[in-house]
């Protein structure tokens, strides 16, 4: 009996208390109801620990076949509403893209229109970007290599030494000042890996999951130092972290942290078209050090429904915006607002 009492406290997750979700309450059609839309949260330049909230484009509004939108909301942080922009042009509608907020701009990279039922849609290598002053979109002249989805970007750095760093599943590309390279990498890299959860935590990001062509899922942890181009993955100080999933979402915590909610695992039976994945509500707080990680389950009253595809933004504070995602049991498509927040 020792030794199964024994077993059982290795395999208990460490918890992180001291947080609350809470569902904010919107208007009929007062929130994008969305799953594998992009967004990238505004910071305000006088002060880089202050929000002035998120932007969101694109997605899907349902269930496969659903329609795909290119609508452009914005959160604002102070009045915690959605307001849908109408700027005269803009991008093709489309859903799993990339993107990233750097110096005042918002950038979104490829994607997919799925088009009319049983085509097979569209994948794209466009990249276009918002002004936040003009309000407009510009169509910029440099393009993906190759038509990608299901990818991941971040900014790192600012001003002249600011770039975009997007993770595709044949390599990392960097976009500066207009111009995208593709950029060699050493170390232990994620390779053939899509649908990760990705962020940036000083001058590196971190890389979380994803899952492979044959839709086998990872639990791993790599890391990609700006500095020196070299991966690490990450090994796991207790066995007590997320499984292996894909399509989660994750924000910013601090230097060496990161919030993690959500994604899917896979059923005993397999992928099964999409009839295999199950929906987490879980959320984490990713704690890295040179070699290691750390997961910490967050304990709170009340949590959101489990899900895929959302996206989750950093409103500063220790306050954070989940929005949308899929349900791939219910086929719901989510519209209410969360707000995690540290309490």
């Amino acid at each position: 009996m020792r030794h199964f009492i024994l077993l059982l406290s290795a395999i208990v997750p460490t918890k992180a208390n001291g947080w609350s979700w809470s569902p904010l309450s919107p208007a009929i059609d007062g929130a994008p109801r969305v799953s594998g839309q992009t967004t990238a949260s505004i910071i305000d330049d006088s002060n880089n620990s202050c929000s002035s909230g998120v932007l969101l484009f694109g997605g899907l509004t349902g269930a496969a076949g659903s329609p795909t939108t290119n609508d452009l909301w914005h959160f604002e942080d102070v009045t915690e509403e959605w307001t849908k922009l109408s700027p005269e042009q803009c991008p093709r509608v489309r859903m799993y893209a990339a993107s990233a907020m750097l110096n005042s701009k918002y950038y979104i990279f490829g994607g997919w229109d799925p088009m009319d039922p049983g085509s097979g849609g569209e994948f794209l290598n466009d990249i276009w970007s918002y002004d936040m002053a003009t309000k407009a979109w510009t169509e910029e002249e440099a393009e993906l290599p190759f038509p990608v989805s299901r990818h991941a970007a971040v900014a790192v750095g600012e001003g002249e030494h600011g770039m975009v760093i997007i993770h595709t599943f044949k390599g990392i590309f960097t976009f500066r000042n207009g111009q995208l390279t593709e950029q060699a990498t050493e170390g232990d890299a994620p390779d053939s890996l899509s649908m990760c959860a990705m962020t940036a935590v000083g001058n590196k990001v971190l890389l979380f999951g994803g899952s492979d062509k044959t839709q086998q899922m990872s639990s791993a942890v790599h890391v990609l130092d700006t500095t020196n181009w070299v991966w690490t993955k990450l090994q796991c100080t207790h066995d007590d972290g997320p499984g292996p999933m894909a399509s989660a979402c994750m924000a910013p915590l601090s230097e060496n942290q990161c919030i993690v909610f959500g994604g899917a695992a896979l059923a005993p039976t397999g992928y099964e078209g999409g009839y295999g994945l199950l929906p987490k509500d879980d959320t984490w707080v990713c704690t890295l050090s040179e070699k290691n990680v750390e997961w910490e389950r967050v304990e709170c009253k009340e949590v959101p429904e489990g899900r895929v595809a959302a996206s989750l933004n950093s409103l500063g504070g220790d306050r954070f915006l989940m929005q949308g995602g899929y349900d791939p049991v219910s086929k719901g498509t989510f519209g209410t607002p969360w707000i995690l927040r540290k309490t």
